[in-house]
C-alpha cells in the first residue's frame, strides 16, 4: 500500500489469487482475490484483477498497472498464492511454477506477499519456511498474512475465505479507519481464531493516516 500525500485522486489496485499450481494447489485463493476485489471496486478503487495466472500473464498484469499508476494515486496491491524465499529475496509464484525446476528464476519481486506452506495445508515453497521481511520505502505499507519466516495455514473457517482475508474482507470498509488500525485489528483476529499459530504482520513507513474508505467515497 503506497501513497503519496494524505489526499487521494485516485485508488487503484491489483489484486491476484493463485489456487492451482503443478504441486501443492491451494483452496481458496481466489475466492480471497475475488472477494477483495470486489470489495474495493464497492470503495472506490479501480481494479486490475487476475486469476491463475502463469507467468507471463504475471509479469504483463504487474507492468501494466505499474504503467498506470500517477505519482498523486493510491495504490493497493494483493496477492494470495504461494511464496518461495530464496537467499533472503521473496518470490510470488506464478501458476506455472515448476518446483523442481533447479536454476533460479525471477519473476517479479513485489511488496506484499501471502506465503503458505503444510501441516494442515499451508501457503508457501516446500523448501522455505515462510517468507523474508522487506523493509517498507517511502510512504509504504507491506502487510503478510503471517510472521516472517512462519507460514499461513491454507484453512477455512466460513467456507470461503482464507483466515487473513476473511477479517480484512470484515474491517477493510470501515469508514475513516486508518488501515495500520484495520490491520492491528485483523491480526489480533487471526491470532485469535488460529490459537496463535498464525500471526499476520505488517512494516510500515506512512507518515500520515491512511483511509481507504471516507465518509465521502473518491474514486
Amino acid at each position: 500500500l503506497m501513497t503519496s500525500s494524505p489526499v487521494y485522486r485516485r485508488k487503484r489496485a491489483l489484486i491476484i489469487g493463485i489456487n492451482t499450481y503443478r504441486t501443492d494447489s491451494l483452496a481458496y485463493c481466489i475466492n480471497d482475490a475475488n472477494d477483495l476485489a470486489t470489495t474495493l471496486d464497492g470503495i472506490g478503487f479501480k481494479v486490475l484483477q487476475g486469476v491463475d495466472c502463469k507467468r507471463t500473464e504475471f509479469h504483463q498484469m504487474v507492468e501494466i498497472f505499474a504503467k498506470g499508476i500517477q505519482h498523486t494515486d493510491l495504490t493497493f496491491f494483493y496477492f494470495s498464492g504461494h511464496g518461495k524465499q530464496c537467499e533472503n529475496e521473496n518470490y510470488l509464484l506464478p501458476s506455472d511454477y515448476d518446483y523442481d525446476y533447479k536454476t533460479r528464476e525471477s519473476i517479479y519481486l513485489l511488496d506484499n506477499a501471502v506465503s503458505v506452506q503444510k501441516n494442515v495445508r499451508i501457503k508457501g515453497d516446500s523448501d522455505q519456511q515462510g517468507l523474508s521481511p522487506m523493509h517498507a520505502s517511502s510512504e509504504t505499507l507491506i502487510a503478510y498474512a503471517c510472521a516472517p519466516g512462519a507460514v499461513a495455514v491454507d484453512e477455512t473457517r466460513n467456507g470461503r475465505n482464507g483466515y487473513f482475508a476473511e477479517h480484512l474482507l470484515k474491517h477493510i470498509k470501515t469508514p475513516n479507519n486508518d488501515i495500520e488500525d484495520i490491520l492491528k485489528i485483523v491480526a489480533r483476529e487471526v491470532k485469535l481464531q488460529t490459537a496463535g499459530f498464525q500471526v499476520p504482520f505488517r512494516t510500515s513507513s506512512l507518515t500520515e493516516k491512511v483511509c481507504l474508505v471516507t465518509s465521502n467515497v473518491q474514486s
